[in-house]
């Protein structure tokens, strides 16, 4: 995992899949823009990410639970990130209509 500290509001969405995925920060960026889901995603991210960081406060009986919990849920949306990444890059070309005229 990079680091966030080259994005300003290095809690934003934004910030935190450029410094998951540092060498796709510029793929992010445009799909960042462009797509409202993937960016629901990537604040998804920033939230669980948030809520990851102050487990510490909690007490001792959830802190385990809630720390794998949100791991796991980060886990889950970085495998979706990548996976719109992937589709982003996928070039469709359109079927020509092969009907006799």
């Amino acid at each position: 995992m990079g680091s966030s500290s080259n994005y300003p509001g290095a809690t934003s969405g934004l910030a935190i899949a450029c410094a998951l995925f540092p060498a796709r920060s510029r793929e992010i960026e445009v799909l960042f823009e462009r797509n409202d889901s993937f960016r629901g995603l990537c604040e998804d991210l920033a939230a669980a990410n948030e809520v990851l960081l102050t487990i510490d406060g909690l007490p001792d009986g959830v802190r385990d639970a809630r720390r794998l919990e949100y791991k796991e849920l980060i886990s889950g949306l970085s495998t979706e990130i990548e996976e719109m990444l992937s589709l982003a890059k996928v070039i469709r070309i359109p079927r020509k209509d092969r009907r006799p005229t």
